[in-house]
Order: structure tokens, then C-alpha cells, then sequence
């Protein structure tokens, strides 16, 4: 297109601009460019003009050109932009002129200028962050306008805002402390009239009131006059490092202090005053705690009034006692502003106002172990809250007082365990084994050997410190134990002045300067005591024979020769009870001495010899033919027949004797002993004062108890046990009140086994508590069962055996049974025997009280079989007793059961305990009970043991 003559005279003029131009029609394309814009695109100008700005250059849509040629363009005014456009990764400056066919657009490429402008800016933020870390602030004076220029950290370091603060030194100098002002003014004037660089400390007084300790330092500037214009400085926050330095130098002295062991209250006294010298205004309180932990001591409080320390002495630490008592008590900083209106102050606050103490602030003192030591509080006579760094000042010192309390502690512990030593039966010693001298001991070593103190020191120990056993050995303080290690334990004899010896037991310690620590105790005694009671160990007591687990291990050696037979005669003196009755047990023990002397003769070297049992005396022997054996057991019979004489009695006695012998009746010794005691105990049997050899059919019984035993231990698992219910009745109505829950067994192989044949034989196994728990268990589940179907009053008794009640763990089942069945604890009933009291009673006393606890009921079963103890009546919480069936049998004719009968009855009434009776098989037993006053019946007349289904019948309708 041509221009006209006009056109190309206003293009030439724009040729010559320097920065690129280019004009946009109102549809934005182009209309014109210069030289300098076609340079900078790359683009010939015929080859943009008339085309749409953004179809050319879409980079640049929605960047912030755009938006701006839009609204220079809708508001038809003048805009003027600096961007940055990513595309060529350049800063720009636009100056955007609209008209109303378009836009005239300027645009100058300012990176560098941005660049340089942003190297300064970075230059600041390190500049003000650099004097933010070093905590100084720099600051500039006009002198002649008296303006002040301040950085930002200036302003955090004197803690106000530039709007806050006149830019005058005037202002400058009131934030200076009173006491500094008049110091600082004149060391800067005298800097400004000498023209000198200057620096000098000053304290500054922020507006919360905190106080900061600060270094300044600057120079001056004068004109060419010589007058001085501006001065130039910088200003560094130095609080932290004065106040380190009071510290250090502080606590540094008190230390020095603790280290000379000064009393304790002087060092607590330093470290209140040091407080109170880098805090202004604080009152410093430090309290310890008693011995109990329960009350706070006074330690120090110098600028408190004393009447108001007196007053806080032996006060008790807790919940809500002031400061101090709550911090202990919660071992934690208890922070209180205001006196007047806290609650932890309400009952000692008019204590602490009468003495214009109105905040305090108070922090547990630990101790290394992690226990409260004592109380570090700070009083003000102002209500204030602390500021964070008064809380981290109190920090600092807690542990320059918990080492002061642990010092003193420590260091008492030491006097009294110094008083200890002196007082101690035990010796200590310190000893030079090279020197073979003793450097120092307590009293405890002139004691036992009896030489002075002189004497020791100027011997050699070896002279009277030998090693145990052997004359020549080695100095056992230079031993070591078979570790190498430098303690080592050792016995040794002290001969002493007079002659005798002790043998010292000793604990020693090699030190690394070459002495030996030792501490020794005088065992000689012991070791007699240790030998006798190796003897007893070994022997009996009233006969002196060999106990029987010697000749057990006896017997073991003999069984070792296969090819020949051991024999084992057991002696069981006949009805000797009677004896221990008759004439007391000292005479029953004389006997015993006088029968074992007669036994042994009769023996005659045939074999070995041992007391058994109370009443009984254990022969075996090896090699022995069946004649040998059994005219060796008549010999021993008939020393036992002869009479036996006293002081003052004659006895006649008699023996049955037991034979069992290997390999036909055992080859161990156990299996021996035990059917040898089985013959015994057939021969008493028989008549008594005889011999009977172990047979086959014994042998026979007893491994029968041992395959009853066998499946005995299966029978829980294979789920052959069942309960069987007998019903219990009340006495005067005959209404059902409970059940017995009664075991009964149904053997795969045996079929049903009595319990008077199989319980036996779980106890001498030690299956009753394993079965009792099933017992506990299925009683408890069953229980539930009648209870969810409307069943209600009734009780169910379950019977505990003494292995029971004699193991741990029987409360807890019991808990447990009622809780997993949800079971009402008052519904069981426990039944025990009398025989279950007689072992460990402080235990079952124990046990029935937390069983009481749980809320079941007690009952004492078979009363008047077995000891009938009033006392143990007394002792356990027992609710019922259970007469036994064997004074219910002759009821109502025999007079003497009458009689026990209505006793029992009478006495556990006057006790507040119910009576049962049991074995109720006539009706004229019933009314005779009911008549005596008993509260309970139980018996085939009134309902056997029956199923379950059968015993849930007998509930009411």
C-alpha cells in the first residue's frame, strides 16, 4: 500500500525514536512498526503489518500486556506497565497511548535495570537479616536537622515501631534507662565536639517494661568546615551474653561453694540473690521438700519478710496449696498473676497480701533420679504474668539448685555412712598388696583379731591373714575371679593375738592405683552353723540315722548291678501313736533313739539303715537270698518286741515289717520303697507284729490306681465328667432351697467309676484343681442355664478340695466363672472341709476372705469328722456348717449323736451361721433335725443326685 506524502513524514519521525514502536488498529492488528520493534521480533514489518497481534504472538494471550492494551484501550487513557514475559525471559517497560483507531505502544527492554534493582533488594533482606541473627541494628544521625535514621532490627532491639517512635535523639535518649541517660548524652556529645569514633554500654527500657542491655559504637562525619554533620553507628542487642556472663561468674562461686561443702542454706541464699540481681523486682523463695515428700522446708528466701517464710514451714504440698505446694504436688511450673483472685491462693492468700506479695511463680526443683527436690519461686509486688525470657532465667538456675541439694544430701549420706563404717561389725579395709600393709581400716578389724591399731598398720597382713587351707598359697588380694575381673570373693583364716582363728569372708576390689578396697565379715559361726545343718540335712534329728534320701541314692547304687538283687524292708511300729499320747512325745523320742540302737544291732551289717517316717525304719540291702531277707526281717520284728525301758517306763511294742526286692517288684528305688511300704501296711492289715512280703495281687491294686490314674488325666478332655445335682431342702417346710452339684465319672474303658474310688486318687495326683475348675464351670454354666428359664431363690453348692484352695489362682476363677455366666456371686455356694484349714492357714484365711469379698457363700462341710476347731470357726468367714452324715446315721435314736447334734446346731447359731445336715435318709431324721433347729436338709429321702433334666423337675411350678 502506498502512504501518502504526510505518512511517510510521521513514519520517518518515529524511524528515529530509539525505543521500539509499533501502532495497533482497533481490531489489534498491526499498522505500523520501527526499525528498533522489527529488530527485537526478528520480523520484517511487511511481513506483520495487517496481521492480528496475539495470531502472531499467542504467548503473550492472558499475560499482563494484554489485559493492559485492553484497558488503556476501554478507558481511552495513558497506561504505563513493567512486566516480565516469559517467552524471552525479559523484563519490559510498556507506555500504552490509546486513541480511537487503535494504540500506540512504547516498549523499552529493562531487564538489566530490574536486575540490578533486584541484586539490591537481595543486598537488603541479607543486610537486615545478618543484623537480625547478630542482633545488631545500625543507625544514622542528622546532625542538623537532628533526624534519625533507624534499621528494622534497631527498632526490634528497642522494641517499638517507626510509628511509635520519633525519629529525634531526643526520643532516642528516653528510651535509654534513668540510671545510663545522663552518661550516654555525654559520651555522644563529646563524640560530636571531638570528632573521635565512640562506644560505651547502655541499658534501654523497652515499653512492656523489660529492661536490655546494649552495645553501641560509631563515628562522626564532619564537612569540609571541620563541622561535624552525621554520625554513623551500630547498636548490638548484648542481654543474653551480660546476662550469661552474671550467670556463669554466679554460679561459678556457688558452685566453688558446694564443692567446699558450705552449708546448704548458704548456697540456696547465693542462688536467690543471683536470681534477684539479673531479674530486678523478683522476690527469690526456695523451698525443699521433707523426707516424707509431703511437706515443704524452708531452704532460703533473703529478701522475703521472716515472718513470712516462718509461716511457710512445714506447710503440705497438694492440690490448691498456693504456688509452691500445687508445683510440688503436680511436679510442674505453677504460674499465679494475681494472689487475690486465684484459686490455688484461697486459703493462704491473706498470708501472702498482709506482706504486699501479690504473683508468684513457682517450679519444681528435680533431682537426677527424676524426684522433686524442693520449690524455686519468685514473688512481685505486682500483678504481673512472666515474660518467656523471666521463665527461661528461673530455668537456668533449677539446676544449679538441684545440685545443690543433691550435694548436701549426698554429702550427708556420706557422714552417716562414715559413722557407719565406724560403727559396722563388718571390717573394711584398704590394703597395699605390694607393701602387704594395710593403709587404712574401721574399728571392726582390731576387734576381731585383737591387735591395737599400730600393730597392724607396722605388720605385714600376710602374718596374720592366711589364705583358707593352705599355708604356702598365693595372696588371694591379688587374685582375680575366673573372668579376670578385678573383684574377686575369698575366704581366708585371721589368726588372732590370742591364738585362735576365724575364718573372714571377704569382698575385694583391685583398684587401678594398685590398692585393694575390701570388705570383709567374720563367718565362723556360720560355717559351724552351715556343718551342723549339713548334718541335720543328712540325718534324723531324734535317731541320728541317715535321713532317707541318703538311703534312697543308697538303693539307687545297689539297683546299678542288675545280676543282683536289692532288697527293701520297711519296719512300721504298731498303734506308736498311742505312745506319743500316753507318755508325751519326749518319751515317744527316747523310744525312738533307744529302737533305732536295737535295730541297728539287729542289722548286723547286712545292709544300711534309715528312719522312714514318724513311726517308721527303712533296711535295704544287696545280695540277700529270700530265707536271708525274710529271717532278716523276723530279726528286726523281734528286736522291736523286746521291752524297752526308761527312766521311768517299760514299753512293749510290736512291728509289721514290709519286704519288696528288685528285679520282680521295681528296678528304681521309689517304685521299691512304695511297695515295700504297701506290704507294710498289708501286714498291720493282717493283724499286726509280722512280716509280709509284697505279691502280685498288691502289684496288681496298685497298677490299677495307675491306669485308673491315666485316664483319669484324659477325662476333662474327653468330656467324660458330669455334675449330678442332689436336691437341698429347708428344714421347716421341706421347700427346695439349692443344689450340691455332685462329680460323677463315666470312663470310656472303665465305665462309671465311684467317686470314693476315683477323687482319691486325683488328689494323690494332684488333678483336683484342674478338675475343681471344670467343676466351677460347668456349676456356673448350669446355673445360667436355670436362671435364663425363670428359675429363681435357689443356690448351687459346689465342693473345693484343699489342693484348691492351697494353689493361687482360685479367687480368680471364681470371678471369672461368675463373670463369663453372668452369674449372681450370692446363688454359689462353696463347701470345704475342715482338713482343707490345717496347711497354711494365714493363706486360706486369705483366700476365703477375698472369696467372701466377691459376695458368694461359704460352707464349712463334714463338721465334727475333723478337727472341729472353734478357733478356726472364729478365724474364717465361714455361713453354714454341714453336719456330717455320720451323726445324721443313728438319728433319732442314739443319744450321743442327739446330743453332738443339737450342740453343733446351738453353737453355730450363737456364731450367726446356718446349719445343714447331710445323709438325711428317714423321715424321722428329718423332723428330728427340723426340731433341733436345723436350717437346712440334704439326703435320698428328700432327693438323691440326679440329672440335670430330673433336677430341673424338682423347681416349683
Amino acid at each position: 500500500m502506498e502512504r501518502t506524502p504526510s505518512e511517510l513524514e510521521f513514519h520517518q519521525v518515529f524511524e528515529r525514536i530509539t525505543d521500539a514502536y509499533v501502532a495497533l488498529d482497533r481490531d489489534w492488528r498491526y499498522t505500523w512498526l520501527n526499525a528498533k520493534a522489527c529488530d527485537f521480533f526478528g520480523r520484517r514489518a511487511e511481513d506483520l503489518i495487517g496481521r492480528h497481534i496475539w495470531t502472531e504472538f499467542p504467548e503473550g494471550v492472558d499475560q499482563p500486556f494484554q489485559r493492559a492494551y485492553e484497558q488503556a484501550m476501554a478507558e481511552q487513557r495513558p497506561l504505563q506497565i513493567e512486566a516480565f514475559y516469559p517467552p524471552y525471559n525479559r523484563w519490559f517497560e510498556n507506555r500504552i497511548y490509546p486513541s480511537a483507531n487503535g494504540l500506540t505502544i512504547y516498549f523499552l527492554d529493562i531487564t538489566e535495570r530490574k536486575q540490578a534493582e533486584q541484586e539490591l533488594l537481595q543486598h537488603q533482606r541479607m543486610l537486615a537479616q545478618a543484623q537480625q541473627v547478630a542482633h545488631i541494628g545500625s543507625w544514622e544521625w542528622d546532625l542538623a536537622g537532628n533526624r534519625v535514621t533507624w534499621s528494622a532490627e534497631l527498632y526490634r532491639i528497642y522494641g517499638v515501631t517507626p510509628a511509635q517512635h520519633a525519629a529525634t535523639f531526643e526520643a532516642y535518649l528516653e528510651l535509654v534507662h534513668p540510671q545510663d541517660r545522663q552518661r550516654v548524652q555525654q559520651a555522644i556529645e563529646q563524640a560530636a565536639e571531638d570528632h573521635q569514633p565512640f562506644e560505651f554500654e547502655e541499658r534501654i527500657v523497652r515499653a512492656d517494661g523489660s529492661i536490655r542491655t546494649v552495645f553501641s559504637r560509631g563515628t562522626v562525619d564532619i564537612d569540609q568546615a571541620g563541622r561535624a554533620i552525621r554520625m554513623m553507628g551500630a547498636c548490638q542487642d548484648i542481654t543474653e551474653r551480660k546476662r550469661a556472663e552474671q550467670l556463669e561468674a554466679g554460679q561459678h562461686e556457688i558452685l566453688a561453694g558446694i564443692a567446699a561443702q558450705r552449708p546448704l542454706a548458704q548456697s540456696l541464699e547465693q542462688i536467690a540473690h543471683l536470681h534477684e540481681m539479673m531479674n530486678p523486682g523478683a522476690l527469690c523463695s526456695l523451698l525443699l521438700l521433707d523426707e516424707s515428700g509431703r511437706h515443704v522446708l524452708r531452704g532460703a528466701a533473703p529478701s522475703l519478710p521472716e515472718a513470712y517464710n516462718e509461716s511457710m514451714h512445714g506447710l503440705e504440698i497438694g492440690e490448691a496449696h498456693g504456688s509452691c505446694g500445687t508445683a510440688a504436688w503436680r511436679r510442674e511450673r505453677v504460674v499465679v498473676a494475681d494472689i487475690a483472685s486465684h484459686p490455688y491462693w484461697e486459703n493462704y492468700k491473706s498470708l501472702a497480701l498482709a506482706h504486699g506479695l501479690k504473683a508468684c511463680w513457682s517450679t519444681p526443683v528435680f533431682g537426677s533420679g527424676g524426684q522433686v527436690l524442693g520449690t524455686f519461686a519468685v514473688y512481685f509486688r505486682e500483678v504481673r504474668e512472666p515474660r518467656p525470657e523471666e521463665l527461661h532465667s528461673i530455668d537456668r538456675m533449677l539446676p544449679i539448685a538441684g545440685i545443690a541439694i543433691e550435694s548436701e544430701q549426698l554429702t550427708d549420706r556420706l557422714r552417716e555412712r562414715n559413722r557407719f563404717f565406724e560403727m559396722s561389725l563388718e571390717i573394711f579395709c584398704i590394703l597395699d598388696p605390694q607393701a602387704q600393709r594395710l593403709v587404712q581400716f574401721n574399728p571392726s578389724l582390731p576387734r576381731v583379731t585383737g591387735y591395737g591399731v599400730d600393730e597392724l598398720k607396722s605388720r605385714s597382713y600376710r602374718e596374720f591373714l592366711r589364705v583358707e587351707g593352705d599355708e604356702a598359697g598365693a595372696d588371694p588380694m591379688l587374685q582375680r575371679d575366673a573372668a579376670g575381673q578385678r573383684v574377686f570373693d575369698f575366704v581366708n583364716r585371721c589368726v588372732c593375738l590370742d591364738g585362735s582363728e576365724r575364718l573372714l569372708e571377704w569382698v575385694s576390689f583391685a583398684a587401678p592405683d594398685g590398692l585393694v578396697y575390701a570388705v570383709a565379715r567374720d563367718i565362723t559361726e556360720r560355717r559351724q552353723v552351715e556343718a551342723e545343718l549339713a548334718y541335720a540335712s543328712s540325718h534324723d534329728p531324734v535317731t541320728g540315722l541317715p535321713h532317707h534320701l541318703l538311703l534312697e541314692r543308697a538303693l539307687a547304687a545297689m539297683l546299678q548291678d542288675a545280676a543282683t538283687p536289692a532288697w527293701v524292708l520297711v519296719v512300721g511300729l504298731d498303734r506308736f501313736q498311742l505312745v506319743n499320747a500316753s507318755v508325751g512325745h519326749l518319751t515317744g523320742d527316747d523310744v525312738l533313739q533307744r529302737l533305732a540302737v536295737r535295730l541297728q544291732g539287729a542289722l548286723g551289717g547286712q545292709g544300711r539303715i534309715a528312719r522312714f517316717a514318724g513311726d517308721e525304719f527303712v533296711v535295704v540291702a544287696a545280695g540277700l537270698s529270700s530265707s536271708a531277707a525274710l529271717e532278716l526281717a523276723e530279726r528286726l520284728r523281734a528286736a522291736v518286741a523286746e521291752p524297752v525301758e526308761g527312766h521311768d517306763y517299760r514299753l512293749l511294742l510290736t512291728a509289721s515289717v514290709g519286704i519288696s526286692h528288685s528285679p520282680e517288684h521295681g528296678s528304681d528305688p521309689k517304685n521299691l520303697l512304695r511297695r515295700a511300704e504297701t506290704a507294710m501296711s498289708q501286714a498291720k492289715q493282717e493283724g499286726r507284729d509280722r512280716v509280709a512280703e509284697f505279691s502280685i495281687t498288691q502289684m496288681q491294686n496298685l497298677e490299677d490306681r495307675l491306669q485308673l490314674g491315666n485316664h483319669l488325666r484324659d477325662a476333662v478332655r474327653h468330656g467324660e465328667l458330669e455334675l449330678h445335682y442332689q436336691p437341698q431342702h429347708r428344714a421347716a417346710d421341706r421347700r427346695m432351697t439349692g443344689f450340691e452339684a455332685l462329680l460323677r465319672w463315666n470312663s470310656r474303658q472303665l465305665g462309671q467309676v465311684s467317686p470314693g474310688r476315683f477323687i482319691p486318687i486325683a488328689e494323690a495326683l494332684g488333678l483336683m484343681p484342674e478338675i475343681g475348675e471344670w467343676v466351677l464351670d460347668a456349676a456356673c454354666r448350669q446355673l445360667r442355664v436355670w436362671l435364663d428359664r425363670g428359675h429363681r431363690d435357689f443356690t448351687v453348692a459346689v465342693n473345693v478340695s484343699a489342693q484348691q484352695l492351697q494353689r493361687h489362682g482360685l479367687v480368680t476363677q471364681v470371678g471369672a466363672a461368675l463373670q463369663r455366666y453372668d452369674v449372681p456371686p450370692a446363688m454359689l455356694d462353696i463347701e470345704i472341709t475342715e482338713s482343707s484349714f490345717m496347711e497354711n492357714v494365714w493363706r486360706v484365711q486369705r483366700t476365703l476372705a477375698e472369696l467372701k469379698a466377691l459376695g458368694i457363700k461359704l460352707s464349712l462341710d463334714d463338721f465334727g469328722t475333723g478337727y472341729s476347731s472353734l478357733a478356726y470357726l472364729k478365724q474364717f468367714p465361714i455361713d453354714k456348717l454341714k453336719i456330717d452324715q455320720a451323726f445324721v446315721r443313728g438319728l433319732p435314736t442314739d443319744t450321743a449323736d442327739a446330743a453332738i447334734v443339737r450342740t453343733i446346731i446351738a453353737m453355730a447359731h450363737e456364731l450367726q451361721m446356718r446349719v445343714a445336715a447331710e445323709g438325711v435318709e428317714s423321715q424321722a431324721q428329718a423332723d428330728f433335725l427340723a426340731g433341733a433347729g436345723c436350717d437346712e436338709l440334704q439326703g435320698n429321702h428328700l432327693g438323691p443326685a440326679m440329672r440335670v433334666p430330673q433336677a430341673e423337675g424338682r423347681f416349683s411350678p
